[in-house]
């Protein structure tokens, strides 16, 4: 855990945006730093397990994006994880498209996720469905995504940024949520994570460094961002 302050999910795009567009930082950079984490984590703890069933959840947005590249480097590592995409393929950011390009060259299995789909039981599962962003109720095909995410048994669920389903300024449950064991977030905690049930359904929360300066999640806290 960061000794740092916690902070909203609203100041932590806004982190994401000053470095991007202020100090020069890459998406691409940062996205493969963050998701560097998520796939280390894996690797380190099925180290002898690379026949584990690994599936990825993926929204459309840089959420996802975080997932199928940490797919693609547990692919790199000997790991034949599955990504099931939900929302609109034309909604995709260009980070998401391009993640899943190089997922699929390197062999990766992509599914669309259609409303009453199966998903499967399994060993592992990665949430990264809609991350910090998250700040209105969940229905339609992501509710009865979540539902069937949630009907299957996995011996180990991973959140990236936040569990799914939790507002990351509030705490709040936003109708329906991914309980994870574990939550691995970037830069600086969250404060809907120190909060129930947001705090439950994080599990544990593991706080990585992606290369945001912390002065400036300071200078955007003082600034009232």
């Amino acid at each position: 855990m960061s000794d740092h302050e916690a902070i909203t999910g609203t100041l932590a795009k806004a982190a994401d945006r000053y470095a991007m567009e202020t100090l020069g930082m890459k998406s691409l950079e940062l996205m493969e730093h963050a998701s560097a984490k998520v796939a280390d984590y894996i690797i380190k703890h099925y180290a002898d397990q690379k026949n584990v069933s690994i599936s990825i959840l993926s929204g459309v947005g840089n959420n996802g994006a975080d997932g199928v590249c940490a797919g693609r480097i547990l692919l790199k590592a000997g790991y034949k994880p599955r990504v099931y995409i939900i929302g609109k393929p034309e909604k995709a950011s260009w980070e998401m498209l391009y993640q899943l390009f190089y997922f699929t060259q390197a062999g990766g299995e992509v599914r669309l996720y259609c409303e009453g789909d199966p998903l499967p039981d399994g060993d592992i599962l990665i949430d990264g469905i809609f991350g910090i962003g998250l700040h209105r109720p969940i229905e339609g095909n992501y509710r009865s995504f979540i539902a069937e995410a949630n009907a299957h048994p996995h011996a180990f669920t991973l959140a990236i940024d936040v569990p799914s389903g939790i507002n990351s300024d509030t705490g709040e449950l936003m109708g329906i949520g991914i309980q994870a064991d574990v939550t691995i977030t970037f830069g600086r905690n969250k404060i809907g994570m120190l909060r129930d049930p947001g705090r439950s359904y994080a599990g544990e929360v593991l706080v990585e460094d992606i290369g945001i300066p912390d002065e400036v999640y300071d200078r955007l806290k003082s600034a009232g961002k």
